[in-house]
């Protein structure tokens, strides 16, 4: 099944009003490991909420190549608005900064570039302990869009459990675990 058929199929299940009513979290950080086809790291995320309306996200992610040489690093401070899309889904739009540093190995050296990002998407609660996510990315450093879909299982009030799936036009295909403390 492709991406955008899952991404779909998020989307509807998120505003289908069958689904359980509750509230997803905007206080929390995050602690996650990225694959992508061609490197892998690890992902930090910390997000609080300002109003009933409006968040901040920080988020700093640091990949390896597989291939000998590569580092990349990327970190966004994004600004986000969200409000009911249904009882139990939040439309998001995040605008923010970003920053990639790149260590291309000794013979090319290092790369520097920032630029904005922005960022809309679907989360809500499908049922009493599990959240799906739906997100479209946009970074102007990478020139690249990313399309990711996340499912969340809650153990408790506060701990949660996800699995993400995506496709990045510059790094292809990725998925991701992560562990969250909502605070």
């Amino acid at each position: 099944m492709s991406l955008k058929k899952i991404f779909l199929a998020t989307t509807l299940a998120l505003s289908s009003s069958l689904a359980a009513a509750g509230n997803v979290s905007y206080d929390y950080i995050d602690l996650g490991y990225l694959d992508y086809d061609s490197a892998d790291g690890f992902n930090v995320e910390f997000s609080t909420e300002f109003s009933e309306d409006f968040y901040g996200r920080i988020d700093y992610s640091d990949l390896n190549a597989d291939f000998d040489g590569l580092d990349l690093s990327m970190t966004r401070l994004n600004f986000g608005y969200k409000t009911a899309f249904s009882s139990s889904t939040d439309f998001i739009a995040e605008l923010g900064y970003e920053k990639i540093e790149s260590d291309l190995g000794s013979f090319l050296g290092s790369s520097d570039d920032d630029g904005f990002n922005v960022r809309v998407g679907l989360r809500g609660m499908a049922a009493k302990n599990f959240e799906l996510g739906g997100f479209v990315s946009y970074s102007d450093a990478l020139e690249s869009t990313d399309v990711t879909v996340e499912g969340r299982y809650h153990f408790t009030p506060a701990f949660s459990m996800a699995l993400e799936l995506g496709n990045d036009e510059e790094f292809d295909e990725h998925y991701g675990v992560s562990l969250r403390f909502n605070f």
